[in-house]
């Protein structure tokens, strides 16, 4: 992992951990809705079987 994305990683969680436990959940399904995303958007290997 890039010196960049640990900062901010640091960055986040020290944020997270201020914030009250409804505001904890709603940005837990903020970035697991985000990463589902990015996932989709990903290049995908051409099927080999075609």
């Amino acid at each position: 992992m890039a010196e960049k994305e640990k900062k901010i990683i640091t960055a986040l969680a020290d944020a997270i951990a201020e914030l009250p436990e409804e505001k904890k959940q709603y940005f837990l399904g903020f970035a697991e809705g985000a990463a589902a995303m990015a996932d989709q958007i990903k290049p995908r290997p051409a099927d080999s079987a075609a």
